[in-house]
């Protein structure tokens, strides 16, 4: 698990400055020559690159500025993930050291303390506290970037694997998969006032996750899926999602998202296609992604850093990272099946149903299979406090490790 970690975080480190390459050397190094438009015309990836290289050069001048300011800011971006990293390893081996089972006498004090963390989020000012994306997640101290949402869910792998853990003989009881939803109550709230739906549904597949693996019954499950899918209906007929939010939704279920990709909600998934589609089977090249570099494609450093790891090394590179994540999920899952201490259990649930949700929502979005929600790959997408918390759980996942399993 270890190695998996380290792999997906120098990648992710290398996919980001891999971004920062200035544009300018792109266009250069796929400056099409006379009639050669006119070759490429049967091939749809090359035909959309082709109309990329022709807007850009339209306007070179312009182009490379704004290739250059972005390049820095990426390369900004890279040199702070990498310093993500090595605090995420540090993280690893303090939590690795720490027996995991005093956790559950610290309930109380983390629980509360992940409330009053979310809730700074409220009360804090806009000059530390801005509003990014329709969201108000992040508090700003100097050069210093927290997302109290990302560290909200290993507190709540911890506190509710705690809270089940002291009713443990009454998990098949519809009370206790009751008060345990009332027991995330307080933070799914503060995260909604945000609003960060991803979020939110992250927590809630945490829960499911450890009450799955905790021994909760499939009927009680399954029932509170129906009631949760009818209240979104609910709320949706009622107007208590945000407009961008119906939009994304929307998007996602036409047929043809171009139909609304002039720069709207359907751009994202309309150039992720294209640079996914434009990789082929080997790829453009490291640092070559003709549509990563041009602009088109946003937000591929955080939500769409897998179209450029798809455009860049095609189907090969996007399996190679997809198997590392099945494989990943795979140790956390069998670390559940085989821990003899039902603490562990559900830690390790928890944390196997929020590797599996993040990658199933972040990577199906990029090839619309799932609707667009701010969810980071983990240990890959850009973002401190996303790669840091996760570092924390696999530091946990290690303490189980070191601590205690039953023969499998």
């Amino acid at each position: 698990m270890l190695a998996i970690v380290l792999c997906l975080s120098v990648w992710g480190c290398l996919t980001i400055a891999s971004a920062s390459r200035p544009s300018q050397d792109i266009y250069a190094a796929y400056s099409p020559s006379p009639g050669a438009h006119a070759a490429t015309s049967d091939n749809a990836s090359s035909g959309a690159s082709a109309n990329v290289l022709e807007s850009a050069e339209s306007n070179e001048s312009s182009t490379r500025t704004r290739g250059a300011k972005a390049s820095n800011s990426v390369r900004g971006e890279a040199t702070r993930q990498a310093i993500s990293v090595v605090v995420g390893i540090v993280a690893i081996v303090l939590v690795i050291a720490l027996d995991y089972q005093l956790l559950i006498y610290l309930q109380s004090w983390i629980y509360v303390l992940n409330l009053l963390f979310l809730g700074s989020l409220l009360v804090l000012p806009r000059s530390l506290a801005p509003v990014i994306n329709g969201a108000k997640s992040w508090i700003h101290l100097g050069p210093l970037t927290l997302q109290p949402s990302e560290f909200c869910k290993v507190a709540v792998i911890i506190t509710l694997a705690a809270f089940l853990c002291r009713r443990q003989e009454r998990i098949g009881q519809g009370k206790t998969v009751l008060l345990s939803l009332l027991y995330l109550a307080p933070p799914l709230l503060l995260i909604l006032k945000q609003p960060d739906l991803g979020t939110m549904l992250s927590v809630l597949l945490i829960w499911f996750g450890m009450l799955f693996f905790g021994g909760a019954r499939w009927q009680h499950l399954l029932a509170v899926t129906v009631v949760g899918l009818a209240l979104f209906a609910a709320v949706w007929q009622l107007g208590g999602l945000k407009p961008y939010q119906k939009e994304r939704l929307s998007v996602f279920l036409q047929s043809d998202a171009s139909a609304r990709s002039n720069r709207g909600e359907g751009w994202q998934i309309k150039q992720s296609q294209i640079a996914i589609g434009g990789g082929g089977l080997n790829g453009q090249g490291f640092g070559q992604g003709i549509q990563s570099h041009s602009g088109y494609m946003p937000e591929n450093t955080t939500d769409f850093v897998f179209t450029v790891v798809a455009e860049e090394l095609g189907f090969i590179g996007g399996a190679a990272l997809i198997i590392l994540y099945l494989l990943l999920l795979l140790r956390s899952a069998h670390l559940a099946m085989v821990t003899d201490n039902y603490f562990g259990v559900l830690i390790a649930g928890g944390f196997t149903a929020l590797i599996a949700f993040h990658c199933v929502v972040n990577l199906g979005m990029t090839m619309r299979v799932m609707p667009i929600t701010g969810v980071p790959l983990p240990f890959f997408s850009y973002g401190g406090s996303s790669l840091i918390a996760f570092s924390i759980c696999v530091g946990l996942l290690q303490s189980i490790t070191l601590r205690g399993r039953r023969n499998s």
